[in-house]
């Protein structure tokens, strides 16, 4: 019985992708995993990261201890075990679509290709995050079966993907501001652009709202973050004020954003040649904020100030995580 149950499912999903696919044919996608992966489109620049644990379809089996598949785009690499090879099928259309949202309001691409690992559950590489345009998953998201977004709305959960795949456009700029908020900010407006769908609509306004209440929270606190929630949340506050900018902006809030950022790319990479982390981090953070201030009628550094929050020294260099920290975002003396 769980076997014809599986085999309707299969062929269901089978169906579907067929549509996906016509619907997404300006996207190449090859499945061959005879190509050698080091190998790309000529008109583009982009490589594998070098340091890359698995590289190929046979060195990826040999880690999952399975067959797999790999899915293959210009700009995105899928691997997962064999047994999902459907289900891989139906949401890498999406992640393609991601990335170009992506590269649309960034203007660069990503350092490398990005390369998405679905490890079987529990496998010792899970890490759930991403590192060097790699995202080390397990294959939760791939049991769409599962998803209340794929049973209701016939959508795959891939925000998480786009989230992480947004972390690496931020890290190709430079750009420094809070812990990991810009990214999330971008993911969010690009899933929302592919995937959009009403569960991931509430799921964005409850995340939204819990923002707002921290951030109300260190404000009553006098300017003090909450010390019921845990110190690596903190950017919760850089989120609300993002997005309270984004919206009094209007839509070309990331994208102008964005434009000015890489009008200083030579200032964000020779900061790497500053002595230390926290040095690099924070020339990166004060070159940032001022090209949010540039943006007409934000008044970045003005909304910092008021709110306690440092225009030159990033969140991350003042070690929030260290039971030291004094729950504060700017130093005593700054």
């Amino acid at each position: 019985m769980l076997k014809l149950q599986r085999k309707i499912i299969l062929l269901c999903l089978i169906i579907y992708l067929e549509i996906i696919i016509l619907a997404n044919n300006n996207h190449p996608v090859s499945t061959n995993s005879n190509i050698n992966p080091t190998e790309n489109s000529e008109s583009s620049k982009q490589s594998l990261n070098p340091s890359l644990k698995y590289p190929d379809l046979i060195s990826f089996e040999k880690a999952v201890g399975q067959k797999a598949c790999l899915l293959k785009s210009e700009h995105v690499y899928f691997f997962a075990p064999k047994f999902y090879e459907a289900e891989s099928k139906i949401i890498f259309p999406y992640l393609i679509k991601a990335y170009d949202a992506l590269k649309e309001i960034v203007g660069v691409d990503t350092e490398y290709i990005i390369v998405v690992y679905n490890f079987p559950k529990g496998h010792p590489d899970v890490m759930g995050g991403t590192s060097n345009c790699t995202l080390w998953y397990d294959d939760s998201n791939l049991k769409l079966y599962q998803q209340e977004e794929w049973k209701r709305y016939k959508i795959p959960h891939v925000s998480g993907y786009i989230e992480e795949m947004a972390h690496n456009f931020v890290s190709a700029t430079k750009a420094q501001f809070g812990w990991e908020m810009v990214g999330w900010s971008i993911g969010i407006k690009a899933s929302t652009a592919v995937a959009g769908n009403p569960y991931h609509t509430k799921f964005i306004k409850q995340t939204r709202d819990e923002q707002e209440k921290t951030f109300r929270r260190y404000v009553a606190l006098g300017f003090t973050f909450p010390s019921d929630i845990p110190s690596n949340l903190v950017d919760r506050i850089h989120a609300y004020l993002l997005y309270q900018c984004e919206q009094k902006y209007g839509q070309n809030f990331w994208k102008d954003f964005f434009k000015e950022i890489n009008r200083h790319k030579k200032e964000l990479d020779d900061a790497i040649n500053l002595n230390n982390d926290d040095a690099i981090r924070n020339e990166r953070y004060r070159i940032t904020v001022e090209c949010f201030n540039v943006l007409q009628g934000i008044n970045f550094k003005e909304l910092l100030e008021k709110h306690s929050i440092s225009t030159t020294i990033d969140i991350k260099s003042l070690h929030p995580t260290n039971p030291n920290w004094n729950r504060k975002l700017k130093p005593l003396k700054n």
